[in-house]
């Protein structure tokens, strides 16, 4: 930036000696220079500061955008996040976002005491009640607890959770979900990662808005409104299975791949905080969220007290071992390279490895070959039109009763693949609601979780009536090909 070095003087000088000029002429000449110097210097600053800094976070996370999202394309590989203002339609569901106090972010330190770890900051103000209700403060972890643990984002901050605090006879009920991202399949696309939310905690909103499952309101969630609620951030870029112990450098800046480590130092940071006296727990996930909660379930539990109850309610994870619309397993292949990179392969549950020779373990780091060996019960949530799953996986983006020729059969495929998966693979205690839309996310959206509707069950009562064993018949599933037409309303 121009700092007034390089500016000619204003006194023109002639031979070593100053100009004589007329006073009000000189004066009107020296008031249109500087006007004219001022307003340069002011688009100047505007268009090469105050314009790129508001659109582009830095690395040091110094920038909170307003809707808590990058705004520029994330490289990314599967998906975004279910907030992701870039791909929704116009109209919003739930509670619409609105301005919010600026909230002092809760920086997590060990040995802060059980009780008073979880606490509002007392200097948080927020005087609109329904926002109070429906929305989660974040917490990071210390640094401190991230060098103890290695768990860090992929740039190398500590990770984070939001959280919601329990009422009532919820207070001993926990909701612990994974978010999702997408992922990063090579460095380069890593390292771009980790200049976004979705690689750094440095730069997330102090407050994080709770809708559909998560939500606070009676109306909108009747039998979870209660609950404790901790919504783990996801910074590592692999549906957080990541436990590489060296750090790569690229482009000067060093990368972390620890999903699975930011996931073991949260459960337990949690469990210091009051998971700890629970007596259940439902582990959700979205999208990639979704793809770490069938995968590490098994971790997580072998956490846990025995003493707690514990569910499985993955949404919108099934992204499966399938070729594309050409017939080619390009998909698998992004899998490996990503496996490989972040290397995940003793983070894939246990239990399916050991039952499987060395030569076909990989074939565990995908949903549909997990679901039974999962430790607990579960209950599926997935479109069997799954967007993203037919645009990553498949390579089509087609709608669904639009397709023809290999699209239309690769998009068939993947329909009654699932439908396989859920005819052959689901145990007795598990559930199932798959509807044929062509969206993603069925829990954190208020329409959605409150009207979809199969086999008359919304997606709330069918998980409700899974939960508390109110029904026998907990496997709610479109049977044919058509689009069913609640689909419209999202």
């Amino acid at each position: 930036m121009a700092d007034g070095s390089d500016v000619a003087p204003l006194i023109h000088q002639t031979s070593g000696k100053t100009c004589a000029l007329g006073v009000k002429r000189r004066n009107f000449s020296l008031s249109v220079i500087l006007g004219v110097l001022l307003v340069s210097a002011v688009v100047y600053f505007v268009a090469q500061v105050v314009f790129p800094f508001a659109i582009i976070r830095s690395e040091q996370g110094e920038y909170h955008n307003h809707y808590d999202r990058p705004l520029f394309n994330l490289p990314n590989w599967l998906d975004r996040g279910e907030n992701d203002t870039k791909n929704k339609s116009s109209t919003t569901y739930g509670s619409v976002r609105e301005e919010e106090s600026v909230i002092q972010v809760v920086q997590v330190t060990q040995g802060a005491g059980v009780g008073k770890e979880l606490q509002l900051d007392s200097n948080c103000t927020n005087n609109n009640p329904d926002l109070k209700s429906t929305t989660a403060q974040l917490y990071v972890l210390s640094k401190e607890e991230a060098d103890k643990t290695g768990a860090y984002c992929l740039d190398g901050s500590p990770p984070a959770y939001y959280f919601k605090k329990g009422s009532g006879t919820g207070q001993k009920s926990w909701i612990v979900r994974l978010q999702g991202g997408g992922g990063c399949v090579d460095v380069a696309s890593c390292y771009h990662r980790s200049l976004t939310n979705y690689g750094s905690s440095k730069g997330l909103n102090h407050q994080e808005s709770l809708h559909g499952m998560l939500s606070a309101s009676k109306e909108i969630n009747p039998d979870f409104y209660t609950w404790n609620v901790a919504l783990l951030v996801y910074c590592d870029g692999f549906f957080y299975t990541g436990n590489r112990e060296d750090v790569v450098k690229h482009n000067d800046k060093s990368l972390y791949f620890r999903g699975r480590r930011n996931l073991n130092a949260l459960i337990d940071h949690l469990l210091q905080a009051g998971l700890g006296e629970a007596d259940r727990l439902i582990l959700g996930g979205f999208s990639a969220g979704a793809v770490g909660a069938y995968v590490g379930a098994d971790d997580v539990i072998a956490r846990l007290p025995s003493s707690i109850d514990v569910k499985i309610v993955p949404d919108s994870g099934m992204f499966m071992d399938l070729p594309d619309k050409d017939g080619v397993y390009s998909f698998n292949t992004s899998q490996t390279m990503a496996i490989e990179l972040h290397n995940a392969t003793s983070s894939a549950n246990n239990a399916c490895r050991e039952a499987r020779p060395q030569d076909e373990v990989w074939q565990c780091a995908y949903p549909e070959n997990l679901v039974p060996y999962e430790p607990v019960p579960l209950f599926m949530l997935n479109y069997l039109y799954d967007v993203y799953a037919l645009k990553f996986i498949l390579g089509t983006t087609c709608y669904p009763d639009q397709c023809q020729g290999k699209d239309l059969a690769a998009v068939q495929n993947y329909r009654t693949s699932l439908l396989k998966v859920a005819h052959t693979e689901l145990r007795e205690q598990d559930g199932a609601f798959l509807i044929t839309c062509f969206s993603h996310g069925l829990a954190g959206i208020d329409v959605v979780w409150t009207e979809f509707t199969v086999n008359n069950r919304t997606v709330r009562q069918a998980v409700g009536d899974w939960y508390f064993g109110r029904t026998a018949d907990n496997v709610h599933v479109d049977t044919g090909p058509e689009m069913n037409p609640v689909c419209r309303k999202k």
